[in-house]
C-alpha cells in the first residue's frame, strides 16, 4: 500500500519506506541494485522497493545520471 489508511499503518506503507531510499543515496550517486542490497531488508519484496523508486521519481526527489540514481537538489 502506498498510503496510510485505516487498515494500514503509516510504517507499512511505500511513503515511509521511500524514505530508506533517501537517506541511502551518497551524493555522488549509487547503482539501483546496490541500493537494493543495502536496503533489502527494509522492504519486504522488491516490488515495493520498485514503487518507492517509483514515488520519489514522480516526486521529482531522485533522478537517474547514467546508471547512478542521485538526489535531486
Amino acid at each position: 500500500m502506498i498510503f496510510p489508511n485505516k487498515l494500514v499503518p503509516f510504517q507499512d506503507t511505500i511513503l515511509k519506506k521511500s524514505i530508506y531510499i533517501l537517506k541511502e543515496i551518497p551524493d555522488e550517486g549509487i547503482n539501483v541494485a546496490e541500493l537494493y542490497e543495502i536496503l533489502k531488508d527494509k522492504f519486504e519484496i522488491v516490488t515495493e522497493y520498485q514503487q518507492a523508486l517509483d514515488l520519489l521519481y514522480c516526486l521529482d526527489k531522485i533522478y537517474l545520471n547514467g546508471e547512478k540514481l542521485c538526489l535531486r537538489k
